[in-house]
């Protein structure tokens, strides 16, 4: 990724949406997986964490547990070297499939185009 040498991860790249190099949405910046810092190399963001596993664990205990059983746990991993632009949404490099992002979506979406009256919904 070209751009700024100085990032605001939390403003900029926490909770934003992400679209595929296909501009299609696939999730939202959960969380930011970091390394460096206690050895004396400069932290730096490693991977962006999509899912209900990211966020879950830091909810409340009961509100965790809940959300586990409600949405699961399953936490995608996107490399930060396939981040291509850092704006109003993250822009990726790949397609959301090939990144495992999007998946519950698309299962989601089937099943409810098999639903009677869904075509009416999409006209």
């Amino acid at each position: 990724m070209t751009g700024p040498a100085y990032l605001d991860l939390c403003r900029q790249v926490l909770d934003h949406q992400l679209l595929d190099c296909e501009d299609l949405p696939c999730g939202t910046v959960d969380d930011i997986e970091m390394e460096g810092g206690d050895d004396g190399r400069p932290l730096r963001a490693v991977a962006l964490l999509v899912g209900p596993g990211a966020w879950g664990p830091r909810l409340p205990a009961l509100f965790a547990w809940m959300s586990a059983r409600i949405f699961g746990t399953r936490c995608t991993r996107v490399p930060w070297h396939e981040v291509a632009e850092v704006g109003e949404q993250i822009r990726l490099r790949s397609r959301a499939a090939a990144l495992g992002l999007g998946t519950v979506d698309r299962k989601l979406g089937l099943r409810l185009a098999k639903l009677p009256g869904s075509e009416k919904a999409s006209t």
